[in-house]
C-alpha cells in the first residue's frame, strides 16, 4: 500500500465506527417509528433498505482512503481489503450494539415479529429459530462481512486509479 505508514488499520477502524454508529440510528428510527412493535408488518419490508446508506459508507470510506491516504492512489485489492476489513471490524461493535438494543430498548422485537409471522401463517418452531438473538446476531455477522467484501468489489472496479506500471512499448 503507497505511504500508509501512519498507524495501523487507523482509517479502517473510523469507517468501521461510523457504519457502526449509522446501524444504531437506524436502529433508534425503527424503534421510534413503530417498526419494531406496532408496525412490523413494515419493518419485515423495509429493513433492507439499509443497504443504500450502508452502501454509501463503504464507497465514501474506498475514496477517502484514495484521495486522502494514498494520494490519489488505489489498486482494486487495496480498496477491496479495506473495504472488507472495515466489515470485518464493524462486526464486533455491531454484536455489541445489537446485543444492548434488543436486550433493551427493542426487546420486544422478536415477540412482535413471531405474532406477526403466526398471524400469516408460518410455523411457530421455525419462527422461533428465526428470530431469537443468536440467529439475528449470526445473520448480522454474516450479512455485514458479505455485504462489505461484495460492494468492496463494486465499488474497487470504480475507483481505482490506473498506476503506470512503466512506459509501453512500440
Amino acid at each position: 500500500m503507497a505511504k500508509r505508514t501512519k498507524i495501523k488499520y487507523r482509517h479502517e477502524f473510523r469507517w468501521a465506527v461510523i457504519l457502526t454508529a449509522f446501524s444504531a440510528i437506524w436502529l433508534l428510527l425503527a424503534n421510534v417509528t413503530g417498526l419494531h412493535d406496532q408496525r412490523v408488518d413494515l419493518y419485515l419490508s423495509l429493513e433492507g433498505l439499509w443497504m443504500g446508506p450502508a452502501a454509501l459508507i463503504f464507497f465514501l470510506s474506498i475514496k477517502s482512503l484514495r484521495d486522502n491516504e494514498n494520494e490519489g492512489e488505489l489498486s482494486f485489492w487495496q480498496g477491496v481489503q479495506s473495504g472488507t476489513l472495515v466489515a470485518v471490524i464493524a462486526v464486533p461493535m455491531d454484536i455489541a450494539l445489537n446485543l444492548l438494543y434488543f436486550l433493551t430498548i427493542g426487546a420486544g422485537f422478536f415477540d412482535a415479529a413471531i405474532t406477526y409471522s403466526l398471524e400469516l401463517g408460518m410455523d411457530l418452531g421455525e419462527l422461533d429459530l428465526f428470530y431469537s438473538l443468536p440467529a439475528l446476531l449470526f445473520r448480522e455477522t454474516t450479512g455485514i462481512i458479505a455485504f462489505g467484501f461484495i460492494i468492496s468489489l463494486l465499488v474497487s472496479m470504480f475507483l481505482k486509479s490506473k498506476v503506470d506500471s512503466g512506459p509501453e512499448e512500440a
